[in-house]
């Protein structure tokens, strides 16, 4: 895994989507299974929750699902395959690996030897950007930015 615990989030510009699945395709080669799927005309991609908050964590009965460098992870090992987690997901975003017989999820390609995650060096479109918290931060200032940004922190429970 890449080091440092720098909260990260993926954003995107569903206007300028083509819907060409590169980015699923990417995740799919890197992982062996898509961590992202198809939503009725654009990738759909784990939220990211703060892993305090992230219901996936909070419901496994194992704690299979726990932080490692800023992200949340599924311990292939502890995990039990029950399924609880892909119940718990609010944008349903947790995925079986029947050949890992574990559960996965997103973790922007922390347990990959990328540098970025795969869906966003495959976006020809360039509609896929990752992002820190401490970037959203800088932001703040700007007039154009600081009501999506406040409502999106508030959802991290942190304060810019």
């Amino acid at each position: 895994m890449r080091g440092g615990s720098v909260k990260m989030l993926m954003v995107m510009d569903p206007a300028r989507c083509s819907g060409c699945d590169d980015c699923i395709n990417a995740c799919r080669e890197t992982h062996g299974v898509a961590r992202a799927r198809k939503g009725d005309r654009m990738p759909l991609f784990c939220l990211q929750c703060h892993p305090e908050k992230a219901p996936c964590a909070r419901i496994c009965p194992v704690g299979a699902i726990r932080e490692v460098d800023g992200a949340l992870v599924v311990d292939e090992e502890s995990c039990i395959l029950c399924k609880l987690c892909m119940v718990a997901c609010p944008a349903g975003m947790i995925v079986m690996n029947t050949e890992k017989k574990s559960a996965e999820k997103c973790t922007l390609c922390m347990d990959a030897e990328v540098i970025l995650p795969a869906c966003v060096e495959a976006c020809k479109e360039n509609v896929l950007k990752l992002v820190s918290l401490d970037d959203l931060a800088e932001l703040r200032d700007r007039a154009d930015f600081s009501e999506v940004l406040e409502e999106a922190v508030k959802i991290y429970g942190k304060k810019i």
